[in-house]
């Protein structure tokens, strides 16, 4: 390829920086969503921890609810047992999935 002028290469190489500056901002973002969304996930966590055992209601991001006996909490999952409605099926469950813990403050 031949260049016409002297500067065509120059503004071209000039115009790829710019482009790829451009894209920096979005990436940061992205990155930060990423690091709000893992801080998310441990609030999740640590609300899910001291219920292992005990029955809570999760909603989840998609607007479904599952209700049951929390069994387990690990740094990406839940493990529900004893789900309402569905005695003998369980449901494991990604944390970034979870939008609310919902549990029973008062016994009756």
């Amino acid at each position: 390829m031949k260049l016409r002028h002297p500067f065509q290469g120059v503004a071209l190489a000039l115009a790829l920086v710019v482009a790829g500056a451009a894209m920096i901002p979005s990436q940061v973002a992205l990155a930060a969503g990423q690091g709000a969304r893992a801080a998310t996930d441990v609030a999740v966590r640590q609300v899910l921890e001291p219920l292992v055992g005990k029955h809570a209601k999760l909603k989840l991001v998609s607007g479904q609810e599952l209700e049951g006996k929390v069994i387990s909490v690990d740094e990406h999952l839940v493990v529900v047992n004893e789900l309402a409605g569905m005695e003998y099926f369980g449901a494991t469950v990604r944390l970034d999935q979870v939008a609310a813990v919902i549990t029973r403050t008062v016994d009756p």
